[in-house]
Protein backbone atom coordinates (compact mmCIF):
# COMPACT_ATOMS: atom_id res chain seq x y z
CA UNK A 1 0.00 0.00 0.00
CA UNK A 2 2.72 2.46 1.03
CA UNK A 3 4.06 1.36 -2.21
CA UNK A 4 1.46 2.33 -4.47
CA UNK A 5 0.78 5.38 -2.10
CA UNK A 6 4.32 6.74 -3.62
CA UNK A 7 3.83 5.98 -6.65
CA UNK A 8 0.32 7.77 -7.18
CA UNK A 9 2.30 10.99 -5.31
CA UNK A 10 4.96 10.94 -7.46
CA UNK A 11 2.52 10.28 -10.42
CA UNK A 12 0.70 13.71 -9.49
CA UNK A 13 3.71 15.34 -8.79
CA UNK A 14 4.55 14.49 -12.29
CA UNK A 15 1.04 15.57 -13.40
CA UNK A 16 1.72 19.13 -11.26
CA UNK A 17 4.79 19.70 -13.13
CA UNK A 18 3.60 19.63 -16.28
CA UNK A 19 0.76 21.52 -15.46
CA UNK A 20 2.95 24.31 -14.08
CA UNK A 21 5.07 23.98 -17.17
CA UNK A 22 2.43 24.90 -19.64
CA UNK A 23 1.46 27.57 -17.27
CA UNK A 24 4.76 29.70 -18.47
CA UNK A 25 5.92 30.91 -21.61
CA UNK A 26 9.54 32.27 -23.22
CA UNK A 27 9.52 34.84 -25.22
CA UNK A 28 12.51 35.31 -27.66
CA UNK A 29 12.66 38.84 -28.31
CA UNK A 30 14.75 41.33 -30.00
CA UNK A 31 15.27 44.66 -28.90
CA UNK A 32 13.19 47.16 -30.47
CA UNK A 33 10.26 49.65 -29.95
CA UNK A 34 7.87 46.50 -30.94
CA UNK A 35 9.94 44.49 -28.28
CA UNK A 36 9.20 47.20 -25.55
CA UNK A 37 5.80 47.57 -26.82
CA UNK A 38 5.31 43.63 -26.38
CA UNK A 39 6.72 43.38 -22.97
CA UNK A 40 4.35 46.75 -21.65
CA UNK A 41 1.42 43.82 -22.17
CA UNK A 42 3.12 40.82 -19.85
CA UNK A 43 1.68 42.29 -17.01
CA UNK A 44 -1.92 42.12 -17.84
CA UNK A 45 -1.65 39.11 -19.57
CA UNK A 46 -0.35 37.22 -16.55
CA UNK A 47 -3.48 38.63 -14.47
CA UNK A 48 -5.52 37.59 -17.20
CA UNK A 49 -4.33 34.34 -17.93
CA UNK A 50 -2.28 33.21 -14.41
CA UNK A 51 0.29 31.85 -17.24
CA UNK A 52 3.55 33.59 -16.49
CA UNK A 53 5.85 35.22 -19.31
CA UNK A 54 9.92 35.16 -19.23
CA UNK A 55 11.89 37.11 -21.81
CA UNK A 56 14.99 36.82 -23.51
CA UNK A 57 16.08 39.79 -25.57
CA UNK A 58 19.29 38.71 -27.89
CA UNK A 59 20.95 41.12 -30.22
CA UNK A 60 20.02 41.57 -33.84
CA UNK A 61 23.47 40.54 -34.85
CA UNK A 62 23.31 37.13 -33.57
CA UNK A 63 19.20 36.66 -32.55
CA UNK A 64 18.04 34.66 -36.16
CA UNK A 65 21.96 32.14 -35.70
CA UNK A 66 21.15 31.42 -32.17
CA UNK A 67 17.27 30.71 -32.71
CA UNK A 68 17.95 28.52 -35.11
CA UNK A 69 20.88 26.93 -33.75
CA UNK A 70 18.29 26.23 -30.87
CA UNK A 71 15.25 24.69 -32.12
CA UNK A 72 17.74 22.58 -34.60
CA UNK A 73 19.12 21.03 -31.19
CA UNK A 74 15.92 20.28 -30.14
CA UNK A 75 16.20 22.23 -26.91
CA UNK A 76 12.39 23.84 -25.74
CA UNK A 77 13.55 26.88 -24.92
CA UNK A 78 11.27 29.15 -26.69
CA UNK A 79 7.51 29.12 -27.13
CA UNK A 80 7.24 32.70 -28.92
CA UNK A 81 10.30 34.49 -31.25
CA UNK A 82 10.28 37.99 -32.99
CA UNK A 83 12.25 37.56 -36.33
CA UNK A 84 12.96 39.78 -39.14
CA UNK A 85 10.99 39.35 -42.31
CA UNK A 86 14.39 38.50 -44.24
CA UNK A 87 14.87 34.99 -42.49
CA UNK A 88 11.19 33.67 -43.58
CA UNK A 89 12.60 32.18 -46.26
CA UNK A 90 15.48 30.32 -44.21
CA UNK A 91 13.28 29.63 -41.05
CA UNK A 92 10.43 28.18 -43.36
CA UNK A 93 12.72 25.98 -44.92
CA UNK A 94 14.65 25.00 -41.99
CA UNK A 95 11.12 24.08 -40.26
CA UNK A 96 11.78 25.82 -37.13
CA UNK A 97 8.53 27.77 -37.13
CA UNK A 98 4.70 26.99 -36.68
CA UNK A 99 2.27 27.30 -39.09
CA UNK A 100 -0.01 29.69 -37.55
CA UNK A 101 -3.30 29.75 -40.69
CA UNK A 102 -5.90 27.51 -38.94
CA UNK A 103 -5.40 29.36 -35.44
CA UNK A 104 -5.93 32.86 -37.55
CA UNK A 105 -8.74 31.72 -39.66
CA UNK A 106 -10.29 30.80 -36.43
CA UNK A 107 -9.66 34.09 -34.65
CA UNK A 108 -12.21 36.84 -34.73
CA UNK A 109 -9.96 38.57 -32.43
CA UNK A 110 -7.26 38.36 -34.47
CA UNK A 111 -9.45 39.38 -37.44
CA UNK A 112 -7.38 38.78 -40.72
CA UNK A 113 -10.11 40.60 -42.43
CA UNK A 114 -8.64 43.79 -40.77
CA UNK A 115 -5.59 43.51 -42.99
CA UNK A 116 -5.22 44.54 -46.85
CA UNK A 117 -4.75 41.64 -48.84
CA UNK A 118 -1.71 42.39 -49.93
CA UNK A 119 -0.03 42.85 -45.83
CA UNK A 120 -1.99 39.34 -45.49
CA UNK A 121 0.60 37.66 -47.16
CA UNK A 122 3.66 39.21 -45.09
CA UNK A 123 3.91 35.92 -43.25
CA UNK A 124 4.15 33.56 -45.31
CA UNK A 125 6.62 31.19 -46.73
CA UNK A 126 5.46 28.41 -49.55
CA UNK A 127 1.57 29.21 -49.11
CA UNK A 128 2.06 28.57 -45.42
CA UNK A 129 1.53 31.37 -42.38
CA UNK A 130 4.68 31.39 -40.17
CA UNK A 131 4.53 34.58 -38.57
CA UNK A 132 1.91 37.38 -37.76
CA UNK A 133 2.90 40.92 -38.74
CA UNK A 134 4.49 42.81 -35.43
CA UNK A 135 5.26 45.86 -37.43
CA UNK A 136 4.57 47.35 -41.05
CA UNK A 137 6.75 50.17 -42.23
CA UNK A 138 6.49 50.78 -46.31
CA UNK A 139 9.02 52.84 -47.68
CA UNK A 140 7.77 56.44 -47.83
CA UNK A 141 8.53 59.91 -48.93
CA UNK A 142 9.10 61.79 -45.74
CA UNK A 143 9.48 65.99 -46.77
CA UNK A 144 9.71 69.41 -44.46
CA UNK A 145 6.44 70.84 -44.77
CA UNK A 146 7.37 74.65 -43.89
CA UNK A 147 10.21 74.80 -46.85
CA UNK A 148 8.05 72.85 -49.35
CA UNK A 149 5.44 75.50 -48.12
CA UNK A 150 7.67 78.68 -48.43
CA UNK A 151 9.45 77.34 -51.93
CA UNK A 152 5.73 76.21 -53.20
CA UNK A 153 6.60 72.63 -53.96
CA UNK A 154 4.57 69.48 -53.61
CA UNK A 155 5.67 66.12 -52.47
CA UNK A 156 6.84 64.62 -55.75
CA UNK A 157 4.66 61.90 -57.48
CA UNK A 158 7.26 60.87 -59.91
CA UNK A 159 11.22 59.97 -58.89
CA UNK A 160 12.21 62.96 -61.45
CA UNK A 161 10.01 65.72 -59.59
CA UNK A 162 12.11 64.26 -56.23
CA UNK A 163 14.85 65.69 -58.10
CA UNK A 164 13.42 68.42 -58.82
CA UNK A 165 12.38 69.03 -55.46
CA UNK A 166 16.05 68.71 -53.68
CA UNK A 167 17.56 71.02 -56.37
CA UNK A 168 14.90 73.54 -55.67
CA UNK A 169 15.55 73.29 -52.08
CA UNK A 170 19.37 73.66 -52.25
CA UNK A 171 19.59 76.20 -55.24
CA UNK A 172 17.28 78.33 -52.85
CA UNK A 173 19.49 77.33 -50.01
CA UNK A 174 17.45 76.20 -47.55
CA UNK A 175 19.15 73.38 -46.88
CA UNK A 176 19.97 69.82 -48.66
CA UNK A 177 17.75 68.72 -50.92
CA UNK A 178 17.14 65.34 -50.45
CA UNK A 179 18.81 61.65 -48.72
CA UNK A 180 19.03 58.12 -48.97
CA UNK A 181 20.78 55.86 -46.96
CA UNK A 182 24.09 55.46 -49.82
CA UNK A 183 25.80 54.02 -47.47
CA UNK A 184 26.13 50.48 -44.95
CA UNK A 185 22.30 49.81 -45.84
CA UNK A 186 22.35 50.87 -49.28
CA UNK A 187 20.74 48.22 -50.42
CA UNK A 188 17.41 49.10 -48.90
CA UNK A 189 17.11 52.27 -51.64
CA UNK A 190 19.12 50.33 -54.53
CA UNK A 191 16.73 47.63 -54.30
CA UNK A 192 13.75 49.98 -54.34
CA UNK A 193 14.77 52.03 -56.94
CA UNK A 194 15.74 49.38 -59.24
CA UNK A 195 12.23 47.68 -58.64
CA UNK A 196 10.35 51.23 -59.24
CA UNK A 197 12.50 51.72 -62.58
CA UNK A 198 11.02 48.47 -63.89
CA UNK A 199 13.64 46.27 -63.02
CA UNK A 200 14.18 42.94 -61.18
CA UNK A 201 16.97 41.64 -59.11
CA UNK A 202 16.44 37.87 -60.75
CA UNK A 203 13.87 36.03 -62.39
CA UNK A 204 11.97 33.28 -62.06
CA UNK A 205 14.87 30.48 -62.26
CA UNK A 206 17.23 32.84 -60.21
CA UNK A 207 19.27 33.91 -62.44
CA UNK A 208 20.21 37.43 -61.42
CA UNK A 209 19.21 40.44 -63.60
CA UNK A 210 21.02 43.50 -61.68
CA UNK A 211 22.93 44.83 -65.37
CA UNK A 212 19.65 45.30 -66.90
CA UNK A 213 18.77 48.91 -68.57
CA UNK A 214 16.35 49.27 -66.03
CA UNK A 215 18.35 48.25 -63.17
CA UNK A 216 21.72 50.94 -64.59
CA UNK A 217 19.19 54.01 -64.64
CA UNK A 218 17.85 53.05 -61.07
CA UNK A 219 21.61 53.17 -60.03
CA UNK A 220 22.54 56.43 -62.01
CA UNK A 221 19.74 58.40 -60.11
CA UNK A 222 20.99 56.60 -57.22
CA UNK A 223 24.07 58.29 -57.60
CA UNK A 224 23.31 61.46 -59.02
CA UNK A 225 20.99 62.26 -55.95
CA UNK A 226 24.71 62.38 -53.74
CA UNK A 227 25.08 65.94 -55.09
CA UNK A 228 21.54 66.73 -52.94
CA UNK A 229 22.60 64.82 -50.17
CA UNK A 230 24.55 66.41 -46.97
CA UNK A 231 28.19 66.30 -46.68
CA UNK A 232 29.51 62.57 -45.96
CA UNK A 233 26.28 61.65 -46.87
CA UNK A 234 27.84 58.64 -49.19
CA UNK A 235 27.84 56.84 -45.50
CA UNK A 236 24.82 57.37 -44.39
CA UNK A 237 23.00 54.32 -42.71
CA UNK A 238 19.73 53.66 -42.25
CA UNK A 239 19.93 55.28 -38.88
CA UNK A 240 21.94 58.36 -40.17
CA UNK A 241 19.41 59.28 -43.12
CA UNK A 242 16.60 59.37 -40.29
CA UNK A 243 18.98 61.49 -37.68
CA UNK A 244 20.21 63.88 -40.66
CA UNK A 245 16.65 64.58 -41.70
CA UNK A 246 15.17 65.73 -38.24
CA UNK A 247 18.18 67.62 -36.67
CA UNK A 248 19.55 69.26 -39.70
CA UNK A 249 17.94 71.01 -42.78
CA UNK A 250 16.86 68.68 -45.51
CA UNK A 251 14.13 68.81 -48.05
CA UNK A 252 13.17 65.59 -48.06
CA UNK A 253 13.94 61.82 -47.54
CA UNK A 254 13.13 58.12 -48.71
CA UNK A 255 12.79 55.81 -45.43
CA UNK A 256 10.68 53.26 -44.01
CA UNK A 257 7.54 54.51 -41.77
CA UNK A 258 8.41 52.87 -38.93
CA UNK A 259 11.38 55.60 -38.43
CA UNK A 260 8.43 57.57 -36.98
CA UNK A 261 8.98 56.53 -33.51
CA UNK A 262 12.35 58.74 -33.96
CA UNK A 263 10.39 62.09 -34.99
CA UNK A 264 8.11 61.63 -31.47
CA UNK A 265 11.56 61.98 -29.66
CA UNK A 266 12.34 66.05 -29.09
CA UNK A 267 15.88 64.98 -28.26
CA UNK A 268 16.18 63.87 -32.35
CA UNK A 269 13.66 66.30 -33.82
CA UNK A 270 13.64 69.29 -33.81
CA UNK A 271 11.30 69.92 -36.71
CA UNK A 272 7.97 68.74 -34.83
CA UNK A 273 5.02 69.68 -36.81
CA UNK A 274 7.01 70.34 -40.28
CA UNK A 275 6.90 66.90 -41.25
CA UNK A 276 4.70 65.74 -43.74
CA UNK A 277 4.50 62.35 -45.14
CA UNK A 278 3.36 60.87 -48.84
CA UNK A 279 3.70 57.78 -50.81
CA UNK A 280 7.01 57.06 -52.14
CA UNK A 281 7.36 58.51 -55.65
CA UNK A 282 6.30 56.26 -58.84
CA UNK A 283 8.41 54.85 -61.00
CA UNK A 284 7.89 53.13 -64.68
CA UNK A 285 6.38 50.27 -61.76
CA UNK A 286 3.90 50.78 -59.38
CA UNK A 287 6.15 49.43 -56.07
CA UNK A 288 5.51 49.13 -52.40
CA UNK A 289 8.46 48.57 -50.46
CA UNK A 290 7.61 47.01 -47.49
CA UNK A 291 9.53 45.96 -44.56
CA UNK A 292 8.89 45.07 -40.67
CA UNK A 293 9.58 42.26 -38.25
CA UNK A 294 7.61 38.84 -37.91
CA UNK A 295 6.47 37.04 -34.71
CA UNK A 296 5.22 33.36 -34.43
CA UNK A 297 5.63 30.03 -32.51
CA UNK A 298 8.21 27.71 -32.65
CA UNK A 299 8.12 24.19 -33.89
CA UNK A 300 9.00 23.44 -30.63
CA UNK A 301 7.04 25.29 -28.21
CA UNK A 302 5.87 23.54 -24.95
CA UNK A 303 2.65 24.79 -25.12
CA UNK A 304 1.58 26.80 -28.64
CA UNK A 305 -2.15 26.99 -27.33
CA UNK A 306 -1.00 29.23 -24.51
CA UNK A 307 1.71 31.03 -27.16
CA UNK A 308 -1.11 31.80 -29.34
CA UNK A 309 -3.12 33.30 -26.65
CA UNK A 310 -0.23 35.65 -26.04
CA UNK A 311 -0.02 36.22 -29.89
CA UNK A 312 -3.37 37.47 -29.82
CA UNK A 313 -3.50 38.96 -26.62
CA UNK A 314 -0.73 41.65 -27.90
CA UNK A 315 -1.51 41.79 -31.34
CA UNK A 316 -5.26 41.15 -31.45
CA UNK A 317 -7.62 43.97 -33.11
CA UNK A 318 -9.01 44.93 -29.52
CA UNK A 319 -5.36 46.08 -28.47
CA UNK A 320 -3.99 47.20 -31.87
CA UNK A 321 -4.59 50.82 -30.14
CA UNK A 322 -2.73 50.51 -27.31
CA UNK A 323 0.22 48.71 -28.95
CA UNK A 324 1.16 51.73 -30.85
CA UNK A 325 0.29 53.90 -27.59
CA UNK A 326 2.99 51.94 -26.35
CA UNK A 327 5.64 52.59 -28.72
CA UNK A 328 5.58 50.04 -31.20
CA UNK A 329 6.21 50.84 -35.15
CA UNK A 330 2.39 50.52 -36.68
CA UNK A 331 0.40 47.41 -37.95
CA UNK A 332 -1.08 47.68 -40.86
CA UNK A 333 -4.54 47.05 -39.42
CA UNK A 334 -7.46 49.30 -41.36
CA UNK A 335 -8.74 50.22 -38.05
CA UNK A 336 -6.16 52.06 -37.09
CA UNK A 337 -5.18 54.27 -40.07
CA UNK A 338 -8.45 56.59 -39.55
CA UNK A 339 -8.43 56.95 -35.92
CA UNK A 340 -8.33 60.67 -35.40
CA UNK A 341 -5.87 60.31 -31.88
CA UNK A 342 -3.66 57.84 -33.56
CA UNK A 343 -3.30 60.57 -36.70
CA UNK A 344 -2.65 63.23 -34.01
CA UNK A 345 0.45 61.37 -33.14
CA UNK A 346 1.13 59.67 -35.98
CA UNK A 347 -0.11 61.23 -39.37
CA UNK A 348 1.30 58.55 -41.70
CA UNK A 349 -1.04 56.08 -40.91
CA UNK A 350 -3.47 56.31 -43.71
CA UNK A 351 -0.02 55.09 -46.08
CA UNK A 352 -0.37 51.78 -44.44
CA UNK A 353 -3.55 51.40 -46.24
CA UNK A 354 -1.27 49.93 -49.72
CA UNK A 355 -3.29 50.02 -52.73
CA UNK A 356 -3.84 46.33 -54.45
CA UNK A 357 -2.42 48.36 -57.98
CA UNK A 358 0.89 48.49 -56.06
CA UNK A 359 2.96 45.46 -56.18
CA UNK A 360 4.67 45.06 -52.75
CA UNK A 361 8.24 43.63 -52.95
CA UNK A 362 10.10 42.79 -49.58
CA UNK A 363 13.84 42.23 -48.67
CA UNK A 364 14.16 38.98 -51.04
CA UNK A 365 12.67 35.53 -49.21
CA UNK A 366 15.65 33.80 -50.16
CA UNK A 367 17.66 31.41 -47.98
CA UNK A 368 20.96 33.10 -49.69
CA UNK A 369 19.59 36.76 -49.18
CA UNK A 370 22.48 37.42 -46.00
CA UNK A 371 25.16 36.21 -49.06
CA UNK A 372 23.64 38.27 -51.77
CA UNK A 373 22.96 41.84 -49.56
CA UNK A 374 26.88 40.94 -48.88
CA UNK A 375 27.57 40.70 -52.50
CA UNK A 376 25.21 44.28 -53.39
CA UNK A 377 26.73 46.21 -50.31
CA UNK A 378 30.38 45.55 -51.81
CA UNK A 379 29.45 46.52 -55.61
CA UNK A 380 27.62 49.57 -54.78
CA UNK A 381 30.44 52.03 -53.24
CA UNK A 382 32.58 52.09 -56.47
CA UNK A 383 30.28 52.64 -58.42
CA UNK A 384 28.73 55.67 -56.29
CA UNK A 385 32.07 57.37 -55.83
CA UNK A 386 32.70 57.34 -59.57
CA UNK A 387 35.96 54.95 -59.14
CA UNK A 388 33.38 52.14 -61.34
CA UNK A 389 31.70 52.34 -64.46
CA UNK A 390 27.97 52.04 -63.59
CA UNK A 391 27.46 48.89 -66.56
CA UNK A 392 30.71 47.89 -65.45
CA UNK A 393 30.17 47.63 -61.92
CA UNK A 394 26.78 45.83 -62.26
CA UNK A 395 27.76 43.25 -64.86
CA UNK A 396 30.50 42.26 -62.25
CA UNK A 397 27.72 42.57 -59.32
CA UNK A 398 25.34 39.99 -61.69
CA UNK A 399 28.57 37.91 -62.45
CA UNK A 400 29.04 37.60 -58.56
CA UNK A 401 25.52 36.66 -57.86
CA UNK A 402 25.32 33.77 -60.43
CA UNK A 403 26.95 31.20 -57.84
CA UNK A 404 24.78 32.62 -55.04
CA UNK A 405 21.33 32.27 -56.14
CA UNK A 406 22.58 29.16 -57.82
CA UNK A 407 22.76 28.05 -54.01
CA UNK A 408 18.95 29.11 -53.67
CA UNK A 409 18.29 26.79 -56.65
CA UNK A 410 19.77 23.66 -55.60
CA UNK A 411 18.66 24.49 -51.86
Amino acid sequence: MKLIKAMIGAALAALNATSALAEELNLYLIPSPSSTAIQSFIPAFEKQTGIEVHVTEVPYSEAHQKLLLSVQLGQGEYDVAQFDNSFLAAFGAAGIMQPLDDRINASSEYDISDFEPGQRDYGKFQGKTLGLTLSTEPMIQWYRSDIYSELGLKPATTWEEYKSNAKAVKDAGKGDGAMFGWGANASWWWMTLVWSFGGHLYDEHFVPTVDTPEAIAATRFFKDMLAYGPEGGISATGDDVANKFLSTNIGAMMQYSGYWGMALDPANNLHAGKIGTAPMPRGVADITHLAGWNIGILKDAKDPDAAWKFLEFVLGKSNSKAFLKAGAAAIGRKSITSDPELLAIHPYLPLLNIPATSRIERLPQLRVWPEMEKAILDALPPMLNGTTDIPEGLAALNATLKPILAQEMAK
